[in-house]
Parts: C-alpha cells; sequence; structure tokens
C-alpha cells in the first residue's frame, strides 16, 4: 500500500487501545497520535484518548501497524503490541471533560523504527488555524475502532461520516463539547473527528477551492434513549432497552490543547502558544520527525 494521500496517511495516525481491567475482563477503545510543539520547538509526541478508555485499568495494550524493514511503508498485517502503564496517563484538569494523553516521548524513537506512524501536526488542530471557517453544518469524518471492529485482514481502522447535529464553536451544555449525527458506538470513543472536505469548502469569504483538513474533536460515547417493553411474563412485566440514538458527543479541539498543555506542563514545559499556525490547515500528515530530547 502506498501511503502517499491525506486519506491514507490518517489511517496511521490511530490506534487500538485494550485496557486490562483491574476488575477483570478487557475493553477497547481508539487513540490517536498527536506530534505537539513546545514552545522552544522541542516535539513532543502524544496519545490523545478518552478518560473512560483508560479508566480502571491495570495494564494498556496499543497495537501499532509494523513498518516494512528497511523501507517507510506499512507493513500490513503484521503489528506490534506495546504495554503502557496507565500510571502514565494525564487527564484534563474537568472533570467533565473526557479527554486523556499518553506522553509517547520515552518511547517514540523506537516506535517509529518498528512501527509506521503518522502522528498528526498541531498544525491540524482547529485551534491552530487562523481564520478557520466552521459552519453551523458541516460534514465531519471519524477514525476508529467501533465495537473493536478493524480490518481483520490489514488492522486498518474504520473510517465514518456523519454531520454536526450542533455547531463546533457553541459549547453544548455549556462543556467544550458537540454533538454529531452519526453511527458511533463503544469502541469508537477516542477517535479523532475531522473536518474533510476535498475539491472546495465554505470560508467566511466565500467558496474555495482545494481541501482542507483540520481535527475539530474527539469523539467521547455514544447518546442512549433507555424505554420500557411490556413482557408476557407475570414475574417481569417490562424490561428496559437501550437504543442509540445515532447521535456521538466529541469534545472540540479545545478541550484537546488545553489536556496537552496539562501533559506539557507536568514534564517541565510549555506548550507552543496560539497564532503561529498556518492560515490554511495543510492538506497532509508529514513524515514523522524524532523528538529532541
Amino acid at each position: 500500500m502506498k501511503v502517499d494521500t491525506p486519506g491514507r496517511q490518517v489511517l496511521f495516525s490511530t490506534v487500538l487501545i485494550e485496557s486490562a481491567l483491574a476488575s477483570g475482563g478487557r475493553s477497547a477503545g481508539t487513540g490517536f497520535l498527536l506530534l505537539a510543539v513546545t514552545d522552544d520547538d522541542r516535539q513532543y509526541p502524544a496519545l490523545v484518548t478518552n478518560k473512560h478508555v483508560v479508566a480502571g485499568a491495570r495494564q494498556l495494550t496499543v497495537r501499532f501497524i509494523n513498518k516494512k524493514p528497511n523501507a517507510d511503508e506499512p507493513d500490513l498485517g503484521k503489528e506490534s503490541e506495546v504495554d503502557v502503564s496507565p500510571d502514565l496517563v494525564i487527564g484534563h484538569p474537568d472533570g467533565r471533560v473526557d479527554v486523556a494523553v499518553i506522553p509517547l516521548g520515552p518511547v517514540w524513537e523506537l516506535l517509529t523504527q518498528r512501527c509506521f506512524t503518522r502522528a498528526l501536526p498541531m498544525s491540524l488542530l482547529a485551534t491552530d488555524i487562523d481564520g478557520l471557517y466552521v459552519d453551523a453544518i458541516e460534514e465531519v469524518t471519524f477514525v476508529g475502532y467501533p465495537n473493536g471492529h478493524r480490518d481483520p485482514k490489514h488492522f486498518t481502522p474504520i473510517v465514518r461520516r456523519g454531520i454536526t447535529a450542533t455547531p463546533v464553536d457553541l459549547d453544548m451544555g455549556g462543556d467544550p463539547a458537540f454533538l454529531i449525527d452519526g453511527s458511533v458506538f463503544g469502541g469508537s470513543s477516542g477517535s479523532p473527528v475531522f473536518l474533510w472536505s476535498e475539491g472546495s469548502y465554505r470560508m467566511a469569504t466565500g467558496l474555495a477551492l482545494g481541501t482542507r483538513i483540520a481535527l475539530v474533536g474527539i469523539i467521547a460515547k455514544t447518546m442512549i434513549r433507555e424505554s420500557q417493553l411490556p413482557l408476557e411474563v407475570a414475574s417481569a412485566p417490562h424490561v428496559r432497552i437501550a437504543t442509540e440514538l445515532n447521535l456521538g458527543v466529541a469534545f472540540n479541539a479545545r478541550a484537546i490543547r488545553e489536556t496537552l498543555e496539562v501533559a506539557v506542563a507536568a514534564g517541565g514545559g510549555k506548550l507552543k502558544p496560539l497564532g503561529i499556525a498556518e492560515t490554511e490547515p495543510p492538506a497532509t500528515v508529514p513524515e514523522q520527525p524524532t523528538p529532541t530530547p
């Protein structure tokens, strides 16, 4: 597989996270790789996910697709399992904001030598794109592992699309979040959410030609409707069922950036300030540099 387009590259920015729970059993979710930059221009590679994806875990296992020997190409169908301590997880300081970061600096060089990764640059984060115009109704793309599913042969993730159900720039219920009208299931938690326009897209000044890719949020949960159904059983006259509303909750780019700021500060650094990114979002995910020690 030649990884030569933004769509192909983003397949290698997400990873499957499996949690071995302290209470027994296992759960699965999604995480994505983000390459932050500090104010002194050091690289800060991080795995971004949800707090609930890693909550209660005694051990986390992250699955990366391997790199071919002596070639910067994915070795599809082969993977590496990387164990991560839950003690490394840094969450957003607000308990209502379900975003967490796992710093990858100590293992990043080894990872990029053995695994094929395409970490998303900070310049894709909506907060870091100067003048980004987002309409009230936008098509969104999210990438992850719904119910733990992926291509069973090649190990690549599942790509899905929907629309914004509430405006991205309005904090839903006072939280840095918005709704997506799309099929969001368990396991999709931690999926990156993109504005992904190819050919043309809307700007405040009119229609623009080209490609627009912006990371606007992270999937956190699906909304459920519970109802009672009658049963012809005397001992259980009703049964409670849950049905999915085809609505997903996503925390926005600001929540991701705030979590990164806390994580970088915990290591004694400071995230590069806003206002220095490109006017237009890049249309590709760049080659992966090695972080400066």
